[in-house]
């Protein structure tokens, strides 16, 4: 009995601490100091929290002839003064007042009330400025993609090149003509080193010369590659793609009007980049003239003669294979023979 007795005695004891503290108000904690620090800005003024603005003037007026540092001799005087401005001006403010009433019945939420804060007061930008910053900024981006495109297709051109690929080793005609082109700037090279009287000129093999991989880089770099992968320049640029568009369209309408509306014969520059695009601009660097000319006259930019020309290539592709296979079977055939004969 004394134990409950005790037991109910200690409850009272903690309730009567604890839930006064819950209705009590908690300490102002600013600090960020967007209102009036660890003080009510309702309490430096000395006025009630549903205070109207003429009754806030009024302690303002009051407050400021007598703190003001000219007739106030006190040490802190320039910081009272400045404390009764700041709470005046947080008051008086249309949504500093609201935001201040919010955080003194949710003090928990100061800083959402501060972020709003900084929002509400943050100066405005101007469009314009703003803008023009982020057409550079695409700029500046579009830019940094095509040159690593272009790096991209340099470097693949590069490792070809230098080490002779063929066909079957991921290299093409072309960068096979660019390794000889490369050999022969090379041999004059080692020439004009031997005419000057450099005798270690020529000692090292030429794929492992250093100066060879720079003659390579710099031949590499002179062919002209076009399409998605070409070397930017500024009118690769959004800024000058955005001044040129209008003549753009203007160009890009007359072009379209020219081959699929006018029944006028095209120019003989429209049909190879329409023959070009067709067939896809590697495919037809790769061809000879006379290939390229019997595409033009085809007409190879019509969807029906590109289907069947590429249902043809298909063909003879798959026709080629056969007759591989056959030939290889023949020959392994002809092998198993001679061993019989062997045993």
């Amino acid at each position: 009995m004394e134990y409950l007795m005790l037991q109910q005695l200690c409850i009272l004891i903690i309730c009567s601490l604890w839930i006064p503290s819950i209705f009590a108000e908690r300490p102002i904690h600013d600090p960020l100091n967007i209102f009036c620090g660890s003080t009510s800005c309702y309490e430096i003024l000395g006025v009630e929290r549903d205070a109207s603005i003429k009754e806030i003037k009024k302690a303002y007026r009051r407050l400021s002839l007598s703190l003001h540092p000219d007739k106030n001799k006190e040490h802190n005087a320039t910081a009272q003064f400045r404390a009764v401005s700041k709470a005046f001006e947080v008051l008086t403010g249309n949504e500093s007042r609201p935001l201040f009433d919010y955080y003194l019945k949710h003090p928990k939420d100061y800083f959402k009330v501060s972020g709003q804060h900084y929002i509400q007061n943050m100066p405005k930008s101007d469009v314009r400025l703003v803008l023009l910053l982020v057409i550079g900024l695409i700029s500046w981006l579009m830019y940094t993609i095509q040159m690593q495109r272009y790096e991209k297709v340099i470097k693949l051109l590069y490792h070809c090149t230098l080490n002779n690929l063929g066909a079957k080793n991921g290299g093409t005609k072309q960068t096979m003509d660019l390794h000889k082109r490369a050999s022969d700037i090379y041999d004059e090279y080692i020439k004009e080193c031997k005419l000057k009287g450099d005798k270690s000129a020529g000692k090292v093999k030429m794929a492992k010369d250093p100066e060879f991989a720079k003659i390579v880089d710099r031949v590499v770099r002179e062919v002209q590659i076009e399409g998605g992968c070409r070397k930017p320049t500024t009118k690769d640029l959004f800024a000058v793609q955005l001044l040129y568009l209008p003549y753009n369209l203007y160009l890009w309408a007359i072009k379209y009007h020219r081959r699929y509306i006018s029944t006028q014969p095209l120019p003989r520059a429209d049909q190879e980049e329409m023959a070009r695009n067709a067939v896809g601009g590697t495919v037809w660097e790769d061809m000879t003239e006379a290939e390229q000319e019997k595409l033009i006259t085809l007409q190879i930019w019509k969807p029906d003669v590109l289907a069947t020309w590429h249902n043809e290539k298909v063909q003879a592709s798959e026709e080629k294979r056969n007759k591989l296979k056959k030939k290889f079977k023949r020959k392994g055939a002809a092998l198993m023979d001679d061993q019989d004969e062997d045993d």
